[in-house]
């Protein structure tokens, strides 16, 4: 009877440890799964910053537009911030280390684009904007491989839980052999429960990491590492089938207005609001996500242009009919581009982006589309 009862205990104290030492790794990684969402999210925004600011340049020395000046200016003060944050945070990881650094020394590339641009925004001069230009086409791939380099390591944690599992697995399988060789059957029913407890656990933990990895934590819409891998995805289905599809590109007007003026927290409930329109309205073929910051993407697999448009329609009009919690009324410009056989992501996108710049230059709250 005693061996029973000193039996009973191991089983038991093992189970508890294995049970508290998935708990600690699986919080572990979530944890950590947060900072990578993060740092994938800014790093991919500077992907976006190094050609969004080029083009606004371009813009306002061609047309000497004073709203120009002053939307470049908000993007190098965010794209400076971003740069920072991820220069003072996020290089711990050897292979993102050697990009900033030696020998990719992609730190101080972007500290000499921004030194740029911010000569540029006091003097517009054409040699500046040139070096601008040169340098923005070289910084992309560059950016490219630093967002690159952030996924693989978050993956390299994903994958590191799924060995903790294999292992947390191994060793509650031997307790229960151990338990099974020295107690009795009542004693082995109760260790079973147990463990069938502590499989939910982990199962129920790895599905929250699966989905923390594709969701934005603020709108609950996919994120930006999410749409990327579906937008590729659908170029290459519509570029082996034949069909199209359109991308439709969203952002708020003077969303940093209604930070300045009322606090990131009103903010933040801005987006959520609108996210929960989006999510409400699109069909359950097609796909939306936070693409960064202020701005949305909706993957509408509709190959009619013209219902498109009038769906972008729809969601600006809802956008614009809502009330805001102290805001009051918010709007939305859309940029609207449709596939055409030979069209990459890049190209795709590319296209989005400068409709979206055509609905902000034409006055806000309005759709402009480039269909090819």
């Amino acid at each position: 009877m005693l061996n029973i009862k000193f039996s009973y205990a191991i089983v038991f104290i093992s189970l508890a440890c294995w049970a508290v030492y998935a708990y600690l790794t699986t919080t572990e990684i979530i944890q950590s799964q947060n900072k990578y969402a993060h740092i994938i999210n800014i790093s991919g925004k500077q992907r976006m910053l190094s050609q969004k600011t080029t083009l606004i340049a371009k813009r306002f020395y061609e047309t000497n537009n004073q709203e120009f000046k002053t939307h470049l200016i908000e993007l190098y003060d965010l794209m400076k911030q971003d740069h920072n944050e991820i220069v003072s945070q996020y290089l711990t990881f050897e292979q993102a280390a050697a990009i900033y650094h030696s020998p990719g020394d992609l730190k101080n590339k972007i500290d000499h684009y921004l030194i740029l641009l911010s000569s540029f925004i006091h003097n517009g001069d054409r040699k500046t904007l040139q070096q601008i230009e040169k340098i923005s086409f070289e910084l992309l791939p560059q950016i490219n491989n630093a967002v690159y380099v952030f996924e693989s390591e978050s993956n390299e944690k994903t994958k590191d839980l799924m060995e903790r599992e294999l292992f947390i697995l191994i060793g509650t399988l031997f307790t229960l052999i151990f338990e099974a060789l020295l107690i009795v059957i009542p004693v082995i029913r109760v260790s079973l429960r147990k463990d069938s407890e502590l499989r939910q656990l982990v199962a129920g933990r790895t599905r929250e990491l699966e989905a923390l990895s594709v969701t934005d934590q603020l709108t609950k819409l996919y994120n930006r590492r999410k749409i990327d891998s579906i937008l590729t995805s659908e170029v290459e289905q519509a570029r082996r089938y034949h069909h199209s599809f359109s991308l439709i590109l969203i952002d708020v007007d003077n969303f940093k207005k209604v930070n300045d003026t009322y606090g990131h927290q009103t903010g933040d409930r801005v987006l959520q609001t609108i996210s929960t329109l989006f999510s409400s309205s699109v069909r359950k073929s097609d796909l939306v996500g936070r693409w960064g910051g202020e701005e949305f993407l909706i993957v509408s697999l509709e190959e009619d242009l013209e219902k498109v448009l009038v769906f972008s329609e729809k969601l600006r009009s809802l956008v614009e009919s809502q009330h805001f919690d102290r805001v009051g009324n918010v709007t939305c410009s859309f940029g609207v581009a449709h596939y055409v056989q030979g069209d990459t992501v890049d190209s795709l996108l590319s296209r989005t982006d400068v409709a979206l710049y055509d609905a902000k230059a034409a006055g806000r709250n309005c759709i402009k589309v480039i269909s090819s």
